[in-house]
């Protein structure tokens, strides 16, 4: 009979399954716990969550999730795991954990999911380096805005030269 810690550890896990944007899956030995504390917060502010999980509850409910579970995810399932889930935007929880990893060296990033699709390291160190949603957006905008920028300056250029031409006649 599993105990209740477990049924509800168990029932986070597929919370967090089922709503996050991406799952990084890493090893969080020879981390103190003030930098889990320092760690958890800054993955806070990104958007995302970061939780201790046990290898077992995280076989059950990736197998549920994913129907069958990917041999690379298995082989990995073993050691202190750290589950990191991007709930609002897969970019910005995954830069937060790569910049943490990259000044302490820990935790040990092992695999990553999104959209039901393994990720290796690689995948997942591409996936930090790309821009936020706030900065595609923002960018997306400009985009949108410069042609409208560029007719109104045509519009206004004849009125600004002619403006000139007076002054330099009156200066004369």
């Amino acid at each position: 009979m599993p105990s209740q810690k477990n049924i509800h550890a168990l029932a986070e896990v597929k919370q967090g399954l089922e709503t996050a944007k991406a799952v990084i899956l890493a090893n969080y030995a020879g981390l103190s716990v003030a930098d889990q504390t320092v760690l958890r917060a800054k993955i806070a502010v990104a958007g995302g969550e970061f939780m201790v999980a046990k290898n077992n509850l995280l076989k059950i409910s990736l197998t549920e999730k994913l129907g069958t579970l990917p041999k690379e995810v298995e082989a990995v399932l073993n050691g202190p795991t750290a589950v990191i889930f991007a709930m609002t935007d897969a970019v910005t929880a995954t830069k937060a954990l790569t910049e943490f990893a990259k000044d302490k060296n820990l935790p040990e990033i092992k695999i990553g999911l999104m959209d039901d699709k393994v990720l290796s390291i690689k995948d997942i160190e591409t996936l930090s380096k790309l821009a936020s949603r706030e900065q595609l957006l923002a960018s997306l905008l400009a985009q949108m805005q410069a042609p409208a920028n560029a007719l109104v300056r045509q519009i206004t250029a004849p009125a600004q030269l002619l403006v000139y031409a007076l002054d330099a006649i009156a200066r004369g």
